[in-house]
């Protein structure tokens, strides 16, 4: 055994530098391969010839990019404690994909072929158009400021207080009106039942609701302009959508034996989500720019929302249609100083593929095998510049037509014509 050496000569140290985090501008991509194994044996019936490498496949199948873009910021943390702005644009995309394992078989009257291997069925992206979702995260960031700032619209209300002594009138002789017609539902077959319940549908929905809510709004509205104090508040408003999709091959061109190609049944579920995060400083009341007219929704700019919740049946409109959000966001801004505001998106869409067989003419078999299972994602951040957005103008989707869908029947049911009304 060599005897170990009594010296150990002072090597120079080697100074290790302490690892630091990367700031700047980022840019990875990084490609996504997949195995592509395709082998089958073929037989001959007729002269019992065998061949075991009548195909032989042993590659790798491009699926797309793994990538990350933008600006790294590791301070960001503090920046915002220090109230200041740490918002960045940045990007990614990230795929994961499992191919799956199969076996096939296939037999004619002359030959039969075993076929095995791995293989990815695929990924089906296809991502919708997102202005219904942007608009319901502007709306509720917006709602949320409304909240903070204590701010509220008193035109309406304001306008509209002339019939407050008439509501109540109304709403004293509801209840000897009901009475009443439940005496005569038997002679009139349950006709003025449907009339009264259209009444009191009506006086409520569009009467003592409203009414209720605006005295609420306006006291917690000068709660909060009294107590108030200058401050920084962050804000968001998110809202997303999901959907199904899928495809069934029609043809292939991978041949899994001598007598068959294999092919997918593709189910897709996706999911689109956005997200608005604003900083904003409340502006002090009583300030050059600020007063109770601006809190308090009086001013001016405020008229054309205030005439277009006026105007008859705007609601059916607006059951529809953007009108009356586009109107308030046009002429009506809420009295915040907005620092930053940024945008993020999100999309995903998982998708799972089943392996099947297309068999030439004359042959038969069968195929088996766990499905192909894969992810997309995809992330954007946006800075946007200091300024809330305004909700677009447009036609509802079907979803945001059929929110609160048995509220919005009832309410276009009851203005109809009554003698329509027993029809429906």
């Amino acid at each position: 055994m060599a005897k170990k050496p009594t010296f150990y000569p002072n090597l120079p140290r080697v100074k290790t530098t302490k690892a630091v985090r990367r700031v700047g501008a980022i840019s990875v991509q990084t490609p996504v391969y997949t195995p592509r194994v395709i082998k089958s044996d073929w037989r001959s019936k007729v002269t019992g010839t065998y061949l075991p490498v009548d195909i032989n496949e042993n590659t790798k199948q491009f699926q797309g990019n793994c990538s990350r873009s933008g600006v790294k910021n590791p301070g960001w943390r503090q920046t915002i404690v220090n109230g200041g702005d740490a918002t960045s644009g940045y990007s990614r995309t990230d795929l994961k994909c499992k191919p799956t394992s199969y076996q096939c078989q296939t037999s004619s009257s002359l030959v039969e072929c075993r076929g095995y291997g791995t293989y990815f069925g695929g990924i089906l992206t296809q991502e919708n158009s997102t202005a219904a979702i942007d608009d319901i995260a502007l709306g509720r960031l917006k709602s949320r400021l409304h909240d903070k700032v204590g701010d509220a619209q008193l035109g309406p209300p304001l306008a509209e207080s002339r019939e407050i002594h008439r509501l109540v009138r109304q709403i004293n002789e509801s209840g000897m009106k009901t009475f009443k017609a439940l005496l005569a539902a038997k002679g009139t077959k349950g006709k003025s039942l449907y009339n009264q319940f259209n009444e009191l549908w009506l006086g409520f929905g569009f009467g003592v609701n409203p009414l209720l809510h605006d005295i609420k709004s306006a006291a917690d509205s000068i709660a909060h302009y009294v107590t108030r104090l200058d401050r920084r508040v962050v804000v968001s408003g998110s809202a997303s959508q999901d959907y199904a999709s899928g495809r069934h091959d029609t043809g292939s061109s991978e041949a899994v034996t001598n007598q068959a190609t294999i092919g997918f049944h593709i189910w897709c579920h996706h999911i689109q989500s956005i997200r608005y995060v604003a900083g904003v400083d409340i502006q002090v009341r009583g300030s050059a720019n600020y007063g109770v007219t601006d809190h308090l929704g009086l001013k001016i700019e405020a008229l054309p929302s205030i005439l277009w919740e006026l105007t008859p049946y705007s609601w059916v409109v607006d059951y529809f249609t953007t009108v009356g959000s586009f109107v308030e966001d046009m002429f009506y801004t809420l009295p915040v100083t907005v620092k930053y505001l940024s945008k993020a998106y999100k999309y995903q869409c998982r998708a799972v593929a089943t392996p099947f067989l297309f068999l030439n003419s004359g042959a038969s078999g069968s195929i088996s095998g766990s499905a192909s299972e894969g992810v997309h994602r995809q992330f954007t951040r946006t800075k946007l510049a200091p300024t809330l957005p305004t909700r677009s103008l447009r036609i509802k989707s079907a979803d945001e037509i059929a929110s609160h869908g048995l509220t919005k029947l009832l309410n276009l049911a009851a203005v109809l014509p009554k003698r329509q009304g027993l029809r429906l």
